[in-house]
């Protein structure tokens, strides 16, 4: 029941990310908008990590990982995300999203922490495959006014690239000091080299035209997602490997698509039947396969 209870709420968190971060980047800068997240959570995490007594005491060897994992999780990460969304379409990053599995996958490989499994790879990838048919039609989208699909995909990938490898370098590290203090850490130091990039951009910042659903939009990017759902998914990797996790939860495309289609009036058509057979097949035949690990 917990397995399911963590997936449920990630993948659910993970949907409507897209969606909510696509709304909010109309009326607030997206380089300020990251700083305004990541600065409440990381104060959030310094708060409960002082609660429970934690202490920042790291072996000297693991200095230049935590500082590689903050560049990853908050600077490189966010600007690409943001800027990304911004560029493009709430759907576009559902499809860039979904190749996390697999890119945490060969690094957890290269990384030894995983064995090579041809079958889980092939179902990984049909997963992928699924969601790329079902955005098919908004992928040969020209470019419009304040969008440029092509940069917008390209910085979008980039995003996914940074979460994967931060996900796959940050598992270690969840297992020898526990999910709260790498959190904190990793946090604190993105923080704090994100507020260059911040100071830079203030004079963007406006507030003029916020509304309830920017609101909305914020509570959920900063406290349902950094905050919650980045700290259950470190918490999580404790539980289920980090690859399988990722595919279970690879199902949230479809979330964001429905509700993309409702709420933004993005394109809905037949590619997303087919595509949405194809996905839910990969997931349940990765689900299938026998591993080393129980999952329940």
């Amino acid at each position: 029941m917990k397995k399911f209870l963590l997936i449920f709420f990630l993948t659910f968190a993970a949907a409507f990310t897209p969606i909510a971060g696509k709304y909010i980047v109309a009326y607030i800068s997206p380089l300020s908008l990251a700083f305004l997240r990541f600065g409440v959570v990381t104060i959030l995490l310094l708060i409960v990590f002082k609660l429970k007594k934690g202490n920042f005491g790291i072996e000297k060897k693991d200095y230049l990982l935590f500082f590689i994992l903050g560049a990853l999780v908050i600077p490189i990460n966010q600007v690409c995300f943001l800027t990304g969304v911004k560029l493009s379409l709430a759907s576009h990053s559902g499809i860039m999203y979904a190749c996390t599995p697999l890119i945490v996958y060969l690094i957890s490989i290269k990384l030894k922490d995983e064995e090579f499994n041809p079958k889980k790879l092939l179902t990984i990838s049909l997963t992928i495959v699924g969601i790329i048919i079902i955005f098919y039609e908004n992928l040969l989208l020209p470019p419009g006014e304040g969008k440029n699909y092509l940069t917008g995909d390209i910085l979008l990938f980039c995003a996914v690239v940074s979460w994967a490898v931060y996900l796959a370098l940050s598992q270690g590290m969840v297992l020898k000091y526990g999910a709260l203090k790498t959190q904190t850490i990793s946090f604190s130091i993105g923080s704090i080299l994100y507020l260059p990039i911040f100071l830079f951009d203030v004079k963007n910042l406006s507030f003029q035209h916020i509304d309830t659903g920017v609101v909305l939009a914020y509570i959920h990017l900063t406290f349902f997602v950094a905050f919650g759902g980045y700290f259950l998914y470190n918490y999580s990797v404790n539980v289920i490997k980090t690859s399988t996790l990722t595919t279970l939860t690879n199902t949230s495309p479809i979330v964001t698509i429905i509700f993309s289609w409702l709420l933004l009036k993005e394109n809905l058509s037949y590619f997303f039947i087919i595509g949405a057979i194809i996905t839910m097949t990969g997931v349940y035949f990765t689900q299938r396969i026998k591993t080393n690990e129980a999952i329940g």
